[in-house]
């Protein structure tokens, strides 16, 4: 399977992709993660039934990207999602990822809907929300500060409905 949990053994290497500064500019973190404050995040996160994470392999089967489900409600059928592809990762590797994360929401985890957030100024997450089928639900305006201006953000939704009905037109792209 193309995606496996995140261990222990992958906080290194994606410390590393997280604090690249092509991963950081469309972050809400943009600061360098040392490794305690890393540390801390995956013991937050490994005990937590409202996360999943994993770790998206490659068709060499090498690590490629991270994908994590938070705010995790399997009552409500729902959860936020967030990911990003190994710095320098081939062209392509963030639909595979993509693919295979709302195969997991869906078809695994069980939802419903899955929601996600994107900075208004970063135009490629946009586009790739839209090619998977996302719609935008919203703004909030003013949302998020850089350290230098106020942005906005971006709130998508996809339905698990809406996901079946458009999947083999994307992974057929």
């Amino acid at each position: 399977m193309p995606l496996r949990p995140l261990t222990e053994l992958d906080l290194p290497v994606v410390r590393a992709w997280r604090n690249s500064p092509e991963v950081r500019a469309s972050s809400y973190s943009r600061h360098i993660i040392t490794e305690a404050e890393h540390a801390s995040w995956f013991a937050s996160l490994r005990d937590n039934p409202r996360v999943r994470a994993y770790v998206y392999m490659d068709n060499e089967g090498v690590p490629s990207g991270v994908v994590s489900f938070t705010d995790y409600r399997p009552e409500a059928g729902s959860s936020h999602w967030g990911f990003y592809a190994a710095p320098g990762a081939p062209r392509g590797t963030g639909t595979g990822l993509g693919v295979c994360a709302l195969d997991e929401a869906f078809d695994r985890l069980g939802l419903h809907k899955l929601n996600a957030e994107v900075l208004s100024n970063n135009g490629q997450s946009i586009r790739f929300h839209e090619k998977l089928g996302f719609r935008r639900e919203g703004l909030f305006r003013e949302n998020f500060f850089d350290g230098a201006a106020y942005i906005d953000v971006v709130r998508f939704g996809l339905t698990d409905r809406e996901w079946r009905a458009g999947r083999a037109a994307i992974v057929r792209s």
